[in-house]
């Protein structure tokens, strides 16, 4: 099983996730699904056709994520030599194509964003800053078309 890379924070989202589902979420679910069997288990029992399916969701999220946290590794930060692009740093890119200024934080799958500024290391674009450099020009072949940034800064 191939690991797959995650932040501290990320980890712990997701963690807290799974808490909640299976501390709040999977016990009303059981409930509703209690109340609706008092009604008897027939074909046209819809409220007990609906809580079985909350429940059957609900289960399957909590699945999903105990698959999640288990193919996780978390990586933590390393020393930088260089101001170089990698796991976990936020790198400030200007696009070419339009002159606009983006922030993004290079992060795992499970955790990535957009709209959030957290950018996949699996993604087109993040793939293509991963190990750059501040100032590097960095052309990528996106489903969009090709895009073209410059690497403005890098934090970690």
């Amino acid at each position: 099983m191939e690991k797959v890379p995650i932040t501290r924070q990320g980890h712990r989202d997701l963690r807290r996730d799974l808490r909640r589902l299976r501390r709040e979420a999977r016990p009303e679910a059981l409930e509703e699904l209690r109340e609706a069997r008092a009604f008897g288990v027939k074909i046209d029992n819809q409220q007990y056709l609906l809580a079985l399916e909350r429940w059957s969701v609900v289960q399957r999220k909590i699945e999903d994520l105990e698959e999640k946290l288990a193919r996780c590794e978390v990586v933590v930060g390393r020393k930088f030599r260089y101001k170089q692009a990698g796991f976990g740093t936020v790198i400030d890119v200007e696009s070419l194509d339009t002159g606009r200024t983006f922030r993004y934080q290079l992060v795992g799958p499970y955790e990535s964003d957009v709209g959030q500024g957290k950018l996949s290391v699996e993604s087109p674009v993040g793939n293509g800053l991963l190990d750059r450099f501040e100032g590097d020009e960095v052309t990528v072949c996106t489903p969009g078309g090709l895009r073209a940034y410059r690497i403005l800064s890098i934090r970690a």
